[in-house]
């Protein structure tokens, strides 16, 4: 009995084998192509670091398209501290001033952003705070420095007519554990601006430390970085004189 199971097990696998040759071996290639099948992968690249703005940009796209550019004027742009002040038209009276500020971003985040958002209206100023997340992230003070060298450069190669204001790095209870790096950043950053005649330097730190040197407590949100109405008073204070030194009314057509 088992010899005969045997050899039928054995034709079987002999009929099994010359079928196959008889047919160009077409079973043998489906076995191979579909080991041979990849399965594809779930894993997608990593997104760039800047991506998370992208919603941002595209807005101030949107609101470019629908409400035109606001040319000859002076805007705002930088990190969070700009784009969080609600205030900024009605604290600037009759100065024709744009809010393009996104927050959480470095200058290598503007300088990769700007030519979306900011040539196109060729701003008479540009009020610029920005590298304060920079040095919170790592960068070193010489970095920013850098970067905003990069910053000027562009802004005079694109737009030579164009003045800027520079708001300097501002101290804050959450990161007065790195004010001596802000210090250090400005004072490379102040030292250039002196050979500009186009740029203006502001000190923030003149609203925003007490008589002694030390960080008020009562101008910020209560996350200690993010200023409240009462710091954005004491800005206001400090950029409207200058602003209104630096920027020029212009007739229609001129």
């Amino acid at each position: 009995m088992r010899n005969h199971i045997f050899i039928d097990y054995f034709f079987l696998c002999t009929l099994l084998f010359f079928s196959c040759q008889s047919n160009n071996s077409k079973p043998i290639e489906a076995i191979k192509q579909k080991e041979t099948v990849t399965v594809p992968s779930t894993r997608t690249e990593p997104e760039s670091p800047m991506a998370r703005f992208e919603n941002e940009i595209q807005n101030f796209e949107k609101l470019d398209q629908e409400n035109g550019l606001v040319k000859n004027g002076i805007l705002f742009t930088g990190s969070s501290s700009i784009r969080m002040w609600s205030t900024l038209k009605k604290d600037m009276g009759d100065l024709p001033v744009l809010n393009r500020g996104f927050g959480g971003s470095t200058i290598p985040d503007v300088l990769h952003f700007m030519g979306r958002y900011l040539f196109q209206h060729e701003p008479q100023v540009i009020v610029f705070y920005c590298g304060e997340n920079d040095i919170a992230s790592g960068a070193t003070p010489e970095t920013v420095f850098a970067s905003f060298q990069t910053f000027v450069k562009i802004i005079e190669t694109k737009l030579p007519e164009t003045k800027i204001l520079y708001i300097s790095m501002k101290p804050s209870i959450a990161r007065w554990n790195i004010w001596d790096k802000y210090q250090a950043g400005e004072k490379l950053i102040k030292k250039y601006i002196e050979g500009k005649p186009k740029i203006e330097y502001m000190d923030s730190s003149f609203s925003m430390l007490e008589k002694n040197g030390e960080v008020k407590k009562d101008i910020f949100i209560e996350d200690g970085l993010h200023m409240n109405a009462k710091g954005y008073e004491g800005w206001t204070a400090q950029i409207l004189p200058i602003l209104r030194k630096m920027y020029e009314p212009r007739t229609t057509g001129k």
